[in-house]
C-alpha cells in the first residue's frame, strides 16, 4: 500500500509541480465561475485578468528564487 501512495504522488507530482500556484488557480476559477454565473458574461474580464495576474505574480517568484540559488555569471 505504501509503495501505491509513493507512485501516485510521483505520478500527480508530474503534472502538478505547485501546490500553492494550483490552488490558487483552483480557487479563481471557481470565484470566476460563481461571478459569471452571477453577474454573467463581464465577469469573464475579471476572470481573465486575475488569472493573467497570477500566472505573472507566480512567474516573477519563480525567477527571484532562481536567481538566488545560482547566481548569474556575466562573460567578459
Amino acid at each position: 500500500m505504501r509503495f501505491l501512495r509513493a507512485a501516485g504522488r510521483e505520478l500527480l507530482g508530474l503534472f502538478v509541480s505547485d501546490w500553492v500556484q494550483s490552488g490558487v488557480i483552483v480557487v479563481i476559477l471557481a470565484g470566476g465561475w460563481l461571478a459569471v454565473s452571477r453577474v454573467g458574461a463581464p465577469a469573464l474580464v475579471l476572470l481573465v485578468l486575475l488569472l493573467a495576474a497570477q500566472l505573472v505574480w507566480f512567474a516573477l517568484a519563480e525567477g527571484r528564487r532562481s536567481a538566488r540559488r545560482s547566481p548569474r555569471q556575466f562573460p567578459g
